[in-house]
């Protein structure tokens, strides 16, 4: 098969998989980004995401992930819920609403690999998503699919900011799609005066210090003991306040993929989006891990979240 009809045939099989678009960009070391990337870690916006800055290599130089790299290819997975939670609940973030993203998405583009290996000889490639040291929105951003807001977010100017980034790296040569697309953000800054912690204290920065989703997800410290003292505004785990701000969430159709649906508790005969404040404070931890076993929300675990309510 030539590179059109590899090309073809990639798009088919994300189209197959569920994904709403595909791209690729080819192989370079990102320095840009990786400067920048050190002048966050020099203000400690990565608070304490440690990890951070010990993969900044990796994140450089995809080749050190694989060896031979010669093509990022980038998939977009729809996420957008067709029902917000009621008004007066724990808030969760909509990307945690049903199953484990990582998995999931992996699992899609795992079944693309497996495709592609009769077509291409020698084919070599690594699937990531969100777990490693990749950066998958410069690359998504390179590959065409969007470009990055002033929240920080990818946005696809079809599909909005609910979209999950799925990449393979790939020891082949491929058409790119690598078109430049616009900054969409102008003069707007919606996402920065809604945010009301200060996290987004300019476009194109966070300090994670003061970002709610750090610090009811990520941080291993009480409420009290945070460095900055902020008002979680009743979420229990992440946000969507930047999210839902930007114009541009409107866009995109809720998804059709049964995998993000709310997760549904038989024990309380409701989904979790439905979930009490008593509801949450009754959870021992038995009940918490069978409820959200394939949960994002397992990785918070319910003494933090009880700890956030």
């Amino acid at each position: 098969m030539n590179i059109d009809e590899i090309h073809k045939t990639i798009e088919n099989l994300s189209g197959e998989q569920g994904f709403l678009e595909y791209g690729s960009a080819p192989y370079r070391k990102m320095i840009p980004e990786i400067d920048r990337l050190r002048l966050y870690l020099d203000k400690s916006y990565n608070a304490g995401m440690d990890y951070m800055a010990r993969n900044v290599e990796l994140r450089a130089d995809p080749e050190l992930l694989l060896k031979g790299t010669k093509s990022i290819m980038c998939f977009l997975a729809p996420y957008k819920p067709a029902h917000e939670q009621m008004v007066g609940v724990p808030k969760i973030a909509s990307y945690a609403y049903g199953l484990d993203y990582h998995r999931v998405v992996k699992d899609k583009l795992y079944a693309i690999v497996e495709k592609l290996k009769p077509l291409m000889p020698n084919l070599k490639a690594r699937v990531f998503v969100d777990s490693a040291p990749v950066m998958e929105r410069e690359w998504a951003r390179e590959a065409g699919l969007g470009f990055i807001g002033k929240n920080n977010f990818l946005i696809s100017k079809k599909y909005g900011l609910h979209t999950f980034i799925g990449i393979i790296l790939i020891n082949q040569k491929l058409k790119y799609t690598s078109d430049n697309i616009r900054n969409g953000c102008g003069n707007c800054n919606l996402c920065i005066e809604a945010c009301p912690t200060g996290a987004l204290g300019a476009p194109f920065s966070l300090d994670a210090r003061k970002c709610i989703s750090y610090q009811t997800i990520e941080s291993k410290c009480g409420h009290y003991t945070e460095e900055f003292q902020i008002n979680l505004n009743n979420s229990i785990f992440g946000c969507d306040i930047c999210l839902k701000a930007c114009p541009w969430a409107a866009k995109g159709e809720a998804t059709t993929w049964q995998e993000f649906n709310p997760v549904y508790s038989e024990q309380h005969n409701k989904h979790i989006i439905d979930f009490s404040r008593e509801d949450w404070e009754a959870l021992n931890n038995g009940d918490f891990l069978e409820i959200f076993n394939e949960s994002p929300m397992k990785r918070a675990g319910i003494i933090k979240i009880q700890d956030n309510l």
